[in-house]
């Protein structure tokens, strides 16, 4: 009974650590950005505060110490210090990037500029890809003007057929200034084969000082209740077994 408890605390723990099959590497980024590809504004961060047209600014967290940070502004100076609010647009090469046809993000999202990651892996049939995002809206959002920032995925491979974008989230839905919080991306592979993933992040509307920005981690996101109800569970089992132990001693 000791040793089927054992075996039940060990196994809670592995299921909390476990990865997908196939699944793409270093989706947690806490080697960095190992194994991905990027374009743009795009790095890794600890905890971090995303300042927004309206106040208070917005803290994010990562799952454990890092986490992917995508800025619409695709890496250059909008006016910040310069007041050159006219730089050259790059959703041209964001779109062959993801090899999307050209045009299409400025079609599908007014995008301007932007900034995007992506890797490919290799899967199986049926395979669940995952990953977890946070979208920050960090405009004024104003109908009038068109300003409307999105975040997308991309993903292409066997039985896909064109490159799919998908819409995560845009200003207008997430609302002026404000964050969407951790959300779940999830993808079934339709068949065995090469895969690419990809997340990115657009200026729509306008290419001004206050961007988008994009966060993604580890699939299984920041720890929920119930996962930290099965982490307390687990160390309550290791030392309810570590106290018999000494008291036999």
């Amino acid at each position: 009974m000791k040793q089927l408890t054992r075996f039940g605390v060990a196994g809670a723990l592995c299921a909390l650590s476990a990865a997908v099959s196939g699944a793409p590497v270093n989706q947690d980024f806490e080697a960095g950005l190992s194994g991905w590809t990027v374009l743009g504004n795009v790095a890794t961060t600890g905890p971090t505060t995303v300042v927004t047209y309206d106040p208070p600014a917005k803290n994010v967290f990562p799952y454990q110490a890092l986490m992917a940070r995508l800025v619409s502004n695709d890496g250059q100076d909008h006016g910040a210090s310069t007041g050159n609010y006219s730089p050259p647009s790059n959703t041209t090469a964001l779109d062959a990037f993801f090899g999307l046809p050209v045009g299409t993000l400025a079609a599908s999202y007014q995008a301007f500029n932007g900034s995007g990651i992506k890797q490919t892996f290799s899967g199986s049939v049926g395979d669940v890809v995952q990953q977890r995002w946070n979208f920050f809206s960090t405009d004024d959002t104003d109908p009038q003007f068109g300003s409307n920032d999105t975040a997308f995925a991309v993903i292409s491979g066997p039985a896909i057929g064109n490159t799919v974008l998908i819409r995560l989230m845009d200003s207008f839905t997430a609302g002026a200034s404000a964050t969407s919080g951790w959300n779940p991306f999830a993808f079934t592979l339709p068949a065995d084969g090469s895969y690419t993933i990809g997340f990115g992040v657009v200026n729509g509307g306008d290419n001004y000082y206050y961007d988008a920005e994009l966060f993604l981690d580890d699939f299984r996101g920041v720890p929920e209740p119930g996962s930290l109800t099965l982490v307390g569970l687990a160390l309550a089992g290791i030392g309810s077994l570590r106290r018999r132990s000494w008291g036999r001693a």
